[in-house]
């Protein structure tokens, strides 16, 4: 239907336009048709001012012609996927506000800058063809080969024919290692540091080439013309040297001699359980040792074997002069009589788990007991006194039988809070001596009986005497003196000296009084 256009008359209120209700007729019926046109829904389509947008949540905006008709605009023409420019020559431009950017699925470009949107990488998956300059800030990996013309430059590298050159003449690896599965080639004379390559020969400006810490392996010759300095060599082949001798560090290798620098020791020292074999050795030119033999050279000289400041001799197996040593005794005439007559050792002598040095017998394993054990029914006797070989009882002693035989025996009475002891002390002063002492943290008191004789003077005394103490003093009590003379040979006194009680005699005479005396003591 054709639109109803309202008349509007020619002045105002002249009677000649539509009245209003035929107006509001033609504006109903021009809103009719409107929503009754098919696909044309004002409900999810706004239009205000210049701009045309969709009303309901997440709708598309949909610009459809028909057919193969396109949507126009005054220079662009979009049809199908193609965005196409309609003036002449024109250029296409997708311009965004201020600093935003044209984005574009995930690429975005901003200005001249070509970037990710979501922080992913950009890939390139047909060819790339730069024809100015390619500018590479960050790092630049390749999975696939790079191909570059014949002159191509990278920095001051050119690359042509198979060579690369420098324009400063040098090429430098810095601190990496050059590597090549192939033949590496350089012309005679050509520098590698301070080393020159030319006819077959290496050598360097300093005048020495080293290896560091690296193996010199060779299949041909090392010839070595002058002196030289070898460190470790490991040598698989047979080596011959010259004339004239070598050195290596201390030793010297000249003909069939081998000598070391000044006052330096040679030292054959083999690896792990390895040994150092040598056919015949003569050392000193006084002593030869060859197979199982150590004999000296020299007429009429003796062979020595000393130990260094307090060791040994050890043998651990011998056979002397073809007499048998091992497992029997030593001495008479042959080696059947196995009879020591006299054996003599001017140094410490070590027998097993023993040492015996001058008049001292010890044990040589730490807290180790001296055991003297007789054979059998034999004894073991020290100074002519013979003793038992089994242990006695508790609080047993051992006794005499006047013939040097020792055993042991019972008191007639036990003692467990008192000691019985006896002693003699012989004073030949007037000066003031101690007779005898107890310990203070052991023995209380004592109780003493003491006989006094000075048979200078024909002087007899015996006397009783009473001793106490507290730790720091001590006490005396002296009574029932009964002697030949007009009063007593002597004055006791008692004092605590270094943990001790101390009973001090004071002589009347200087002459020599020998004190006889019998302890009781009581237990603390």
């Amino acid at each position: 239907m054709a639109q109803l256009i309202l008349n509007v008359g020619q002045n105002a209120n002249d009677g000649t336009g539509d009245t209003l209700r035929d107006a509001m007729i033609k504006v109903n019926t021009n809103f009719t048709e409107i929503y009754a046109s098919a696909g044309f829904d004002l409900t999810s389509i706004q239009v205000t001012g210049n701009e045309i947008r969709a009303t309901r949540t997440n709708d598309d905006l949909i610009f459809k012609p028909a057919g193969s008709g396109a949507v126009n605009f005054p220079a662009i023409s979009i049809s199908g996927n193609e965005i196409i420019g309609t003036r002449s020559n024109e250029n296409i431009n997708l311009v965004p506000a201020g600093t935003g950017s044209v984005v574009f699925g995930a690429i975005k470009i901003s200005g001249t800058t070509l970037s990710s949107d979501d922080s992913t990488a950009i890939n390139i998956n047909d060819g790339l063809v730069v024809d100015g300059d390619l500018s590479v800030s960050g790092t630049l990996s390749f999975s696939g080969a790079i191909t570059a013309g014949s002159g191509s430059t990278v920095g001051n590298l050119t690359l042509a024919d198979g060579s690369i050159t420098d324009s400063s003449g040098a090429i430098s690896f810095g601190n990496e290692n050059l590597s090549t599965t192939g033949t590496m080639t350089a012309g005679s004379g050509s520098t590698i540091g301070n080393l020159t390559l030319a006819n077959g020969s290496i050598t360097d400006s300093s005048g020495a080439i080293s290896f560091g810490n690296e193996n010199l392996s060779t299949t041909g010759t090392l010839q070595v013309d002058g002196l030289s300095t070898l460190g470790a060599l490991t040598v698989t082949g047979a080596v011959t040297f010259g004339g004239g001798g070598v050195t290596v560090d201390n030793l010297n290798f000249n003909d069939n001699t081998i000598s070391s620098s000044s006052n330096a020791d040679i030292r054959l020292t083999p690896g792990g359980t390895g040994s150092v074999i040598v056919g015949s050795l003569t050392i000193d030119d006084n002593i030869n040792i060859t197979d199982n033999e150590i004999q000296a050279t020299a007429s009429n000289s003796n062979l020595v074997l000393s130990p260094s400041g307090t060791g040994s001799v050890v043998i651990g197996k011998a056979d002397i002069n073809s007499g048998a040593i091992d497992g029997t005794t030593i001495g008479a005439s042959t080696p059947a009589a196995a009879t020591f007559t006299t054996l003599t050792v001017t140094r410490a002598l070590t027998l097993e788990g023993i040492t015996i040095d001058d008049n001292t017998i010890k044990t040589n394993s730490s807290n180790a007991n001296l055991e003297l054990s007789a054979n059998s029914s034999g004894t073991v006797k020290i100074s002519g006194l013979s003793f038992p070989t089994s242990d006695g009882s508790t609080n047993q002693f051992l006794k005499t039988d006047g013939s040097g035989t020792l055993s042991f025996a019972t008191a007639g009475a036990t003692l467990n809070n008192s000691d019985l002891v006896d002693g003699t002390t012989t004073v030949a002063t007037s000066t003031t001596t101690v007779m005898n002492t107890f310990a203070t943290d052991t023995v209380r008191s004592a109780k003493y009986f003491i006989s006094i004789t000075d048979a200078t003077n024909s002087r007899f005394e015996v006397v009783e005497a009473n001793v106490t103490h507290d730790g720091s003093d001590a006490y005396i009590s002296v009574f029932g003196s009964t002697t030949d003379h007009t009063g007593p040979l002597t004055t006791f006194t008692a004092d605590v000296s270094g943990g001790n009680v101390r009973v001090l005699v004071t002589n009347t005479s200087s002459d020599s009084t020998v004190f006889k005396f019998q302890r009781i003591s009581m237990d603390v």
